[in-house]
């Protein structure tokens, strides 16, 4: 969309709430009411994390109050949370204490087993466990509660998640990806008291040409700005005072006072007297400076406390239109990747041409000694399938999950030095699951401590040299290495990289948007390069759900394959899951030339969009409308494509949904087949990394003139109509038709609550 030089960006409005479920502030916690208000069926009610209520009453709210401002089709909605909401610990309590009680059961002698038996979790789980857990569907059911249809998608980077929400609405604005953005954040702490307060705000964003009525303030840049650059950047406001405020409750370092004191700026340090509500406060910073009288006055919001560049921003009382950026293309220079026993790009092509793949056997026995696998069928936190995509390391916690950041720091020793300037302005953004299971079990400590101490009683009474205390003895010292380990969210994965390459110049953030994750946050890695406000994005994604809690959880729903995954095929019954590591780079193609990159693609554009009929089912329209909104960036057209990367989960209700959806946009083919591809039949489903490895298989494919066979297990399903549309299915590796230079594919992603991705790509002569 073009954008005229009037172009400015309204904070239209914003609120919160502030308490605790003990003081009656937020009685709506517990009042059942509320889930029939918002439409959210019984059988999520037990699933869904406490702080959904407050958004959803806040959202629905302030959407309501301004909907004669909002177009719905393009208003996105991004979640601020944090590892450790309430249904993350009691899930992940309940899985962990029965594996570690199942396994030492099954080593135990009868009394031993008896006794360990009535220290079984009793909290009843729920089948939608797994989708009430995730911080996207936080994020995705206000979308649905408020009609809107835009991106949805929930992101975490410590202390700097409010203010990193703000710079990536900043980023879709400025560059047209959408019209209005609904920010929520919320503060679900395990252990709040009277100074540590629960807590949830919303606020509205929106690009406007025009001043708008009763408009909070204007949104004038979204920077980056490192300690020393804060007088500079304030300098720059002259043409109106400026009032610097921290978004942090931290002071301003004594090094800072001085300075801002020599050239006469302000300070606003009132966060300093808020009560501490963790992330939120952040809000409540911006929120309590506008509720100030004084329309003549600029406040630059930054952070204080972070070692590292993070995002600032500046808002204007007044309508403050904003500088439009010259337009360049977005490409892809550099990929790396781990899947399963295949490390590195080398590998991982040949598991994706191949007739093996890398999908395995699971061995039970590795799993709490094979007591939570029932072959029958899944029963209480238990799990059924057999086959997995694991990655071929050795080392692996209690519930079977390798170290997340040991996956991370092999996948980037396998790449080779890419030379990135330390002081370009840079992003790593990777997607994951907001809460590191490693981190739940430190936020668990003295309840995992408290029954260990149980158990080692009822073993030690009965059998001191049993195999079950050597056994618990293992799970007592990883509680002990969680509990004593650095803080480690999943934002500290993107530092990790950002340190691996020795940025200095760089901010860093994690994304959930369910199995569509990794292109959400490439998604967002493309605007904040197309807005001007950064150079070169690392897009990484990793995620390893070949564990106990996944296995389980995905059992519990019936979301997994009881032999192997089989897309487009007759006996598809679910997902085989996978492990996985992956990575990316992403500059303008200026720049490329500029540092002399190898450019492997051009990324055309994006399409996304929220639009499900539940928080689990596909649905045919919400991935139309997203395919739409990729080709209405572009000039290629739907005939222009032969290769389309399908997200193929392998269930008959997705296959189905998802080629309905492709022969709408796409049509039928009587000439030059449209290819589909199904990474999932070689390397399982990866979760939040399954669309960062399609991407990159699209990479490796236009490198090497050949398009990777599927793994088709079985006869095609009719249903499907494939061979009458015109598709081909890849039971074989397949050449290109056009030359190199001419070639464009699509990738799809969809994920849980309805959120639903289309990428299109060009290669490079």
């Amino acid at each position: 969309m073009t954008l005229n030089n009037n172009t400015a960006i309204a904070l239209i409005d914003c609120a919160h709430l502030i308490g605790s479920p003990k003081d009656g502030s937020l009685a709506l916690l517990n009042d059942k009411k509320q889930y029939a208000k918002f439409a959210i069926p019984p059988i999520y009610r037990t699933a869904i994390n406490r702080m959904q209520l407050p958004l959803l009453q806040l959202s629905s709210t302030l959407i309501d109050t301004h909907k004669a401002h909002i177009n719905n089709d393009r208003t996105d909605v991004i979640l601020c949370t944090h590892a450790g909401t309430d249904r993350q610990l009691a899930n992940h309590y309940r899985l962990t204490a029965n594996a570690m009680l199942r396994e030492l059961m099954h080593l135990s002698c009868n009394k031993s087993a008896s006794q360990l038996a009535d220290l079984l979790p009793t909290e009843l789980n729920s089948s939608h466990d797994k989708v009430g857990e995730m911080a996207t569907t936080m994020a995705t059911r206000i979308a649905q509660s408020c009609g809107l249809n835009g991106r949805s998608f929930a992101i975490e980077a410590a202390n700097n998640s409010f203010a990193q929400a703000m710079a990536l609405a900043f980023d879709s604005l400025r560059t047209g990806q959408t019209d209005s953005v609904l920010i929520a954040i919320a503060n679900d702490i395990p252990n709040h008291s009277n100074t540590q307060r629960l807590g949830a705000s919303v606020l509205l964003l929106k690009r406007c040409n025009k001043p708008i009525d009763n408009a909070r303030g204007y949104l004038v840049n979204a920077l980056m700005c490192e300690k020393n650059r804060i007088v500079e950047h304030a300098k720059t406001e002259s043409s109106q005072s400026v009032v610097l405020c921290t978004i942090t409750n931290a002071p301003l370092t004594e090094q800072l006072k001085p300075a801002l004191h020599t050239h006469n700026i302000n300070l606003d340090l009132r966060a300093n007297i808020l009560p501490d509500t963790g992330i939120v406060g952040s809000a409540l910073v911006l929120n309590n400076w506008l509720k100030k009288p004084n329309n003549h006055t600029r406040a630059l919001f930054f952070d204080t406390n972070e070692g590292h560049s993070a995002p600032s921003f500046t808002i204007s009382r007044t309508f403050c239109p904003i500088a439009v950026n010259e337009a360049h293309a977005v490409v892809l220079c550099d990929h790396q990747i781990w899947m399963a026993n295949r490390s590195g790009v080398t590998e991982y092509w040949q598991g994706l041409t191949d007739k093996t793949g890398g999908i395995s056997s699971l061995i039970h026995d590795t799993y709490a000694s094979g007591s939570l696998y029932h072959e029958n069928g899944a029963q209480h936190d238990s799990y059924y399938c057999n086959a997995a995509a694991k990655l071929n390391t050795t080392h692996r916690d209690q519930l079977g999950q390798p170290s997340p950041k040991g996956v991370l720091a092999q996948t980037l020793k396998q790449w080779p030095s890419l030379d990135i300037p330390k002081h370009s302005r840079s992003m790593v953004i990777t997607a994951t699951n907001l809460g590191p299971y490693s981190e739940r079990r430190k936020l668990l400590a003295s309840k995992l401590k408290a029954l260990c101490t149980q158990c080692y009683e009822i073993l030690n009474g009965n059998n001191p040299n049993s195999s079950a205390l050597t056994s618990l003895s293992e799970w007592q010292t990883q509680f002990n290495e969680d509990a004593l380990s650095e803080d480690f969210q999943a934002s500290n994965l993107s530092k990790q990289v950002a340190t691996h390459f020795a940025l200095e110049d760089c901010q860093h953030l994690a994304i959930e948007a369910a199995c569509a994750g990794s292109i959400a946050a490439l998604d967002c890695a493309k605007n904040a390069i197309a807005s001007g406000r950064i150079d070169v994005a690392i897009v990484a994604a990793l995620e390893l759900p070949v564990n106990l809690h996944d296995l389980s959880v995905c059992s519990n729903q019936q979301m997994l394959s009881r032999d192997v995954i089989a897309t487009f095929c007759q006996t598809a019954d679910g997902f085989t899951p996978g492990d996985g590591c992956a990575m990316v780079v992403l500059t303008t193609n200026t720049l490329a030339q500029k540092y002399d990159w190898p450019i492997k693609a051009e990324l055309n554009a994006i399409g996304s969009s929220t639009l499900s009929k539940s928080m689990i089912a596909p649905n045919t329209e919400g991935q139309i409308q997203a395919m739409r909104h990729a080709f209405a960036q572009t000039f290629i057209k739907p005939s222009h494509i032969e290769f389309v990367e399908t997200h193929g989960t392998g269930t008959p209700i997705g296959d189905s949904v998802e080629i309905n959806a492709i022969s709408s946009i796409y049509g039928a083919r009587t000439h030059n087949q449209l290819k589909l591809g199904a990474l999932k039949t070689q390397f399982g489903h990866t979760f939040a990394v399954a669309g960062l490895a399609s991407i990159i298989k699209v990479l490796l494919s236009f490198e090497h003139n050949q398009i990777p066979r599927n793994l088709i297990r079985g006869d095609l399903h009719s249903d499907l109509q494939l061979s009458q549309l015109g598709y081909d299915p890849l039971n074989s590796n397949q050449a290109y038709s056009t030359p190199k230079g001419m070639r464009h594919a699509t990738v799809n992603g969809f994920g849980t609550g309805g959120v639903n991705y289309h990428v299109i790509m060009s290669d490079f002569a």
